[in-house]
């Protein structure tokens, strides 16, 4: 057999080409061309639309909204696994602490998943009630959180924003926090060396799970010599802005104004503040807040799935929910696996996962009733065409089942929008960003309202 010249070769390569570019431009693109194969839409090639997963939401004069950084599936199924397996040892050694300080329960009424919760709201007006929201990067920016907290506050009292860490790499749309380093203001890039439970191996500790309640420890080393936090209100003053005393979550040898206590009342109620801090050691957070009433923490973990409150110190947990009278701890998660829990094995993998974090939350916190709200709906391109995720209903249902057989609450989130399909409808109203995943500030501050709307109704029915 002759073999090919070049020149032939050259020519059979750029006819291929051609045949491949016809195919993109004019060819039944939704229809598969051979087995499974199918040619991307060119208009999805232009836009960049393949790549929707790590898209920025665009910008507008009303929002700016913070891309969801979805999980890594690199040795998410080893570690999902570990935990099924976790979880499975500890279904053998049930604990029984939480029934032991339940509320008894009145004549003809059934215990619900809230009735810590509910006991501890009648104390709001002598002593404070605590409120801890953990979740994704669909609640940075205090979204969700603060309507949530405006409600609880005008309700039941409160004031404050509650925990903020040491370096805010999000900015919040509640208070304008600066960081000072020996006068000179740094940033999260260039501040002190922050440790993370949650986000790339490179960011986590390799012996120590001393990362506080909020899932972040800043170090202070020789090097900053002061350290000074300025707070003042963004925007609108709320009861949110305002507080009347302060906490800072420490080593015991920083000192804050000049002080080793760590926690003291100001002498007036303000709404900005400047906290120096010395010393060497770790800072865990501060907190802005009242002595009486309701604070509600935002805590967003950004790329987070949820699997990591196991790894976080039990004795500093247990600590801070006792200090702070912590009655509810919301967990909004799910969002982030929902690219790699693309089977239902996944999806069950994942929900499974997720009861050993809500068992160990369940015993460093014994008086607090534990909320789960599952994802959004959340789009992605399926045959060129944006559409829901196909296993997001599947997912909600296995959360929602994990949470029952649990005892604890479960908000659909993704019910409430309306189901499979809503998010294109939010987007459609200017409620949400076009990269399918993350709302606006006025699609978060909707998604607030039916939360709040769904709690009231639960708090009104005990």
């Amino acid at each position: 057999m002759r073999a090919m010249r070049p020149r032939h070769i050259l020519l059979f390569i750029l006819c291929c080409f051609v045949l491949i570019g016809a195919l993109v431009v004019f060819g039944n693109l939704h229809r598969p061309l051979i087995g499974d194969l199918r040619c991307p839409e060119l208009t999805l090639w232009k836009s960049g639309e393949w790549r929707k997963e790590s898209q920025e939401p665009r910008e507008d004069s009303e929002d700016i909204t913070a891309p969801m950084e979805l999980a890594d599936s690199t040795g998410l199924a080893e570690e999902l696994e570990m935990e099924r397996s976790q979880t499975t040892d500890s279904l053998r050694h049930a604990t029984s602490a939480t029934q032991a300080v339940t509320p008894p329960i009145s004549e003809g009424r059934q215990r619900t998943a809230l009735d810590l919760f509910v006991a501890g709201l009648q104390e709001a007006g002598t002593r404070q009630v605590r409120v801890v929201h953990y979740g994704d990067s669909q609640i940075e920016e205090d979204r969700i959180t603060s309507t949530l907290r405006s409600h609880l506050q005008a309700q039941y009292g409160g004031r404050g924003p509650g925990l903020l860490p040491l370096v805010q790499t999000i900015p919040t749309r509640t208070v304008i926090q600066t960081l000072l380093v020996n006068g000179q203001r740094v940033t999260s890039k260039n501040g002190p060396k922050r440790w993370f439970v949650y986000g790339p191996k490179a960011q986590q500790r390799d012996s120590s799970d001393s990362y506080g309640v909020m899932g972040q420890v800043a170090v202070l080393d020789s090097l900053c010599d002061s350290v000074t936090v300025h707070i003042e209100p963004y925007g609108k003053l709320t009861n949110a802005n305002y507080f009347s005393q302060i906490r800072v979550f420490a080593s015991d040898n920083i000192l804050v104004n000049g002080s080793t206590q760590h926690q003291g009342a100001l002498r007036d109620t303000l709404t900005r503040l400047d906290i120096d801090l010395s010393g060497t050691g770790e800072v865990y957070g501060l907190s802005l807040e009242s002595p009486t009433g309701v604070i509600v923490d935002n805590i967003p973990m950004r790329g987070g799935s949820g699997n990591v409150f196991t790894k976080m110190n039990r004795k500093q947990l247990s600590d801070f929910y006792a200090e702070t009278n912590t009655r509810l701890i919301i967990l909004q998660f799910g969002g982030n696996v929902m690219p790699w829990a693309n089977t239902e094995e996944r999806v069950r993998s994942y929900a499974h996962s997720m009861r050993r974090q809500i068992r160990y939350l369940r015993e460093c916190a014994p008086d607090a009733s534990i909320l789960f709200i599952g994802p959004s709906d959340m789009l992605t391109v399926v045959d060129g065409e944006k559409t829901s995720y196909p296993t997001i209903a599947y997912m909600d249902q296995q959360l929602a089942r994990i949470a029952a057989s649990e005892g604890i609450a479960y908000w659909s989130l993704f019910q409430s929008m309306g189901g499979a399909g809503s998010m294109q409808q939010w987007q459609d109203k200017g409620l949400a960003s076009s990269d399918g995943v993350h709302f606006y500030r006025s699609g978060a501050n909707k998604a607030g309202e039916l939360l709040w709307s769904w709690l009231k109704r639960k708090i009104e029915e005990q």
